[in-house]
């Protein structure tokens, strides 16, 4: 028996950046994946107000706008399937390298997990960390989410360090993880 194969077929996927016209798609897809990854293992209280905080239309429209920021949006067959974040803001003190860029949030709906939408999504995010002069990009990532880390990893992020993350009221441990980028010159 073979193993299943991707159903996505690249033609299909489609990336883009964003623009102020998807301030609303973009806070409610942050919102329900947000939700999806961390909901089972914490708080709802904690959920709903972190989700008020940063995934408002307001605050969607404010990062979109933010030239340190590039919201880059992923489709599959014109259905907006996942995003990504990259922001060029100080890296923590365990990056010791002054072109490090944040790969701020990077989420991909549930039922589309495995199914070929991750990788070119970060492919995405690096070639936008590029457009900052970055050769690495750094993420912060809650210590008790081992499915993403194994990905994480997988796809050639290493574990440089902690830091902590404000988390509705509640101060959490993060991973710090780096990744080199290649360029092809």
């Amino acid at each position: 028996m073979h193993p299943q194969a991707p159903v996505l077929l690249s033609a299909r996927l489609q990336f883009r950046i964003a623009n102020h016209n998807d301030a609303q798609a973009l806070a409610d897809l942050a919102r329900q994946t947000f939700v999806e990854t961390y909901a089972e293992q914490n708080d709802a209280e904690q959920i709903r107000t972190h989700c008020e905080k940063n995934f408002g239309i307001a605050q969607q429209s404010k990062e979109i706008a933010d030239p340190n920021y590039v919201v880059i949006l992923a489709f599959h067959d014109q259905q907006l399937v996942g995003f990504a974040q990259v922001v060029n803001n100080p890296a923590p003190a365990s990056i010791e390298a002054d072109n490090a860029v944040a790969l701020y949030r990077y989420y991909v709906k549930k039922e589309w997990h495995g199914k070929g939408i991750a990788q070119p999504l970060l492919a995405e995010a690096e070639k936008a960390a590029k457009t900052f002069g970055a050769n690495q990009l750094w993420l912060g990532m809650w210590e008790h989410n081992a499915r993403a880390l194994a990905y994480y990893q997988k796809v050639g992020f290493q574990h440089v360090g902690w830091m902590d993350y404000e988390f509705g009221g509640v101060i959490e441990r993060d991973y710090v993880l780096l990744k080199r980028l290649w360029s092809c010159a």
